[in-house]
């Protein structure tokens, strides 16, 4: 896991991307991964709320569930319909 984190910062810095902000990445409108968040705050399955340095990202949908969750990284499956921060 080390060498993955090590490997993912070295990334960070040559793309010049900020270290420790949360990334999202959406896939169509069937799924998100949340990077570098700071942990679930809520779910269910119209709305998953993650802590995040900046404030609370939400994701609204319908069918929404949990793929994947670990301490960096969390898979939201479903039909998402918005991502908002605030």
């Amino acid at each position: 896991m080390k060498i993955a984190r090590r490997a993912a910062a070295d990334i960070a810095d040559r793309l010049d991307l900020p270290a420790g902000v949360t990334r999202v990445t959406l896939s169509g409108r069937g799924r998100a991964l949340i990077e570098e968040h700071r942990g679930l705050a809520a779910y269910t399955s119209e709305r998953v709320e993650v802590r995040t340095a900046l404030g609370a990202l939400s994701i609204d949908g319908e069918g929404l569930r949990l793929a994947a969750m670990d301490r960096d990284a969390l898979l939201v499956t479903g039909r998402i319909l918005s991502v908002t921060l605030s």
